[in-house]
This record gives C-alpha cells, sequence and structure tokens, in this order.
C-alpha cells in the first residue's frame, strides 16, 4: 500500500458554549486535549462543526488563540474560517488566524449567496484576491460540496501551481477521479486532504490527511483507522471503519447539522462542552432524541472504545 509517511487526521473541532452563550474557554481545552492525547491535528471555528458563521471576528480570534496555545507544536494545528461571500470576508478572518499563530489557513470556495453561482471568472478572481492579500503564510485551498457547485479541475490546478503559500489541498466532496486528475497535474509536491466518506481511498492514493468532525466524539477511532493502515492491519482497518460507519449512521439521523450532532454526542457521552448549548438559529432536539442517540452509541460500545466511562443507569 503506497501512504503518505504520517497521514494527518484532522477534526473540525466544535466549540462549546457557557449556557449564557459564550465561548466556553475552558471546556474549550479540554475539547482540544482530547484531540492531541489521540494525535488528531486540529481545524478551528469551523463553519459547520465549530459554529464558525455565528461567531463574532473577536470570538474566532481567541478561538484561534487557545487553539495554537494548546495544539502547535504537538498536531498539525489549522484555522477553517467559514465560507465567506467575498475575498475580504475571509482574508479578515484569516489574518486573524495568522496574528493567533495558526500554521496554516484553509481558503473556503466563494459562497455565492442567494443562490447564485459564481462564474470561473469570479472563483478566479476570487482566489487571487485571496492568495495576493495573504501571500507568505501557508494555505490550504479548499474544493467542497456544501457550497453548491464544484471548482473545476483545470482551475485549480491552475492556483496551486501559480501560488507557492498554497501547500494543501483538500477536496471535501469530489469524486476520486476528479481528486486523481488534479494531484497529476500539479507541478509540485504538495499534501491533499480527503473527507471522511472515502478516507481508506483517499489514503492509498497518496492523500496526507483525511479531514472530519466524528474526532468531537470519538478522536481515538478516528486516529486508529490511520494507525492500522500504516501498519497494513487489514483485520483491524475493517473493524475500526465498520465502527465509523456505524457512528456515521447515527450522526446522519440529525444531519445536516454537524454542530447538532456534534452537541448532542457531547451531552450524552458527559464530554467536556456538554451542556448541550448550540447558538442560534441550532437548538439541541428534545430529550427523546437523546436518549436515542445514547442508545445506539451503546450499541456499537463507543464508550468502551474511546475509554470513557460506562453511561449511568436510570
Amino acid at each position: 500500500m503506497a501512504l503518505a509517511k504520517n497521514p494527518t487526521m484532522y477534526c473540525m473541532v466544535g466549540t462549546p458554549f457557557t449556557d449564557d452563550g459564550k465561548v466556553d474557554e475552558a471546556a474549550y481545552r479540554l475539547v482540544l486535549r482530547r484531540m492531541v492525547e489521540a494525535n488528531n491535528g486540529v481545524y478551528l471555528g469551523s463553519g459547520g462543526a465549530g459554529e464558525g458563521h455565528v461567531l463574532t471576528p473577536k470570538e474566532l480570534q481567541r478561538l484561534y488563540e487557545i487553539g495554537v496555545q494548546e495544539c502547535k507544536g504537538k498536531v498539525p494545528t489549522a484555522a477553517n474560517p467559514r465560507e465567506p461571500r467575498s475575498a475580504a470576508a475571509i482574508i479578515e478572518v484569516a489574518n486573524l488566524a495568522i496574528k493567533a499563530g495558526v500554521e496554516l489557513v484553509q481558503i473556503y470556495p466563494l459562497d455565492g449567496g442567494h443562490g447564485m453561482r459564481p462564474s470561473l471568472q469570479e472563483q478566479e478572481s476570487y482566489y487571487r484576491s485571496c492568495f495576493e492579500a495573504l501571500k507568505g503564510h501557508p494555505l490550504t485551498i479548499s474544493i467542497h460540496a456544501a457550497v453548491g457547485y464544484m471548482a473545476p479541475a483545470s482551475l485549480i490546478i491552475k492556483m496551486v501551481n501559480e501560488y507557492k503559500d498554497i501547500q494543501e489541498i483538500t477536496f471535501m466532496g469530489p469524486t476520486l477521479a476528479y481528486y486523481q486528475e488534479v494531484m497529476d497535474a500539479v507541478n509540485r509536491k504538495v499534501g491533499s486532504n480527503v473527507g471522511m466518506n472515502q478516507p481508506i481511498q483517499g489514503l492509498l492514493l497518496g492523500a496526507t490527511g483525511v479531514m472530519e468532525a466524528e474526532s468531537n466524539i470519538a478522536p481515538r477511532t478516528c486516529r486508529r483507522l490511520i494507525d492500522r493502515l500504516l501498519k497494513k492491519d487489514l483485520d483491524g482497518v475493517h473493524e475500526t471503519w465498520r465502527d465509523i460507519v456505524r457512528m456515521q449512521a447515527i450522526f446522519s439521523k440529525w444531519s445536516p447539522s454537524t454542530a447538532r450532532y456534534v452537541k448532542m454526542g457531547w451531552k450524552v457521552l458527559g464530554l467536556p462542552g456538554g451542556n448541550g448549548y448550540l447558538r442560534e438559529p441550532y437548538r439541541l432536539p428534545p430529550q427523546a432524541e437523546l436518549d436515542q442517540m445514547s442508545a445506539m452509541f451503546d450499541k456499537m460500545k463507543i464508550r468502551a472504545v474511546e475509554g470513557l466511562p460506562a453511561a449511568k443507569k436510570k
């Protein structure tokens, strides 16, 4: 198997809040320490799992600062600014992350808004504005299905070949054929991340990382998938991938909203940040649905696998 030397399992980290709606810095530090303990890299302030779209710039900057304090030098530490409606919007937040000392900043595709799909010319202009403004700092260019369109592979290849600050490409949604087309045409060595929908295939094609939110709940399990692949432990890979797929089946019942199922999982497992608070407009589902998730977790024995205390008997 032709695997990268030491692929990273990246978690798009959730953001815990206090009961009065403020960022819970103490709980956030504990969440990050779980990632470090499991050897998972972190993407901070993500629009989905991290509820980045409802955070102020000041709050995002604080997340970056705490993330650097807790994680930098221990695991890869990156920022994941929310999908922007303009280059200026992402540049503002990216500069806060750079000032805080993150190692890498991801640049999402342009979110056209109100059903608009940016033209090829508009996409290229957007990317150039971002890369010129952030010149000198390591960046990731992202292709993400959440914006509702896919940049042509030719555009991604062009940007990566021209802008040497782009050190990774993240593929969240494209086919493996798209992935391979881009990686074959890039004229220098860059990293590549795939999503948790196709981690094994992506890693076998040479991906250097996996981007996911499942580690918010089960960081040891997610990291174990890479570790067992590196050891060529195919029985172990089978067991771990089966656990991840079962976990994804649980989360799918409360998707699409990564933040919702993350906060539900934290609450039912008694993890840091588990008070169930989400920023508006999100709301935690009723107790009956939390009990349903807890029963599903019990069936797959997630507490034992993750080294968590057994569920309290009612």
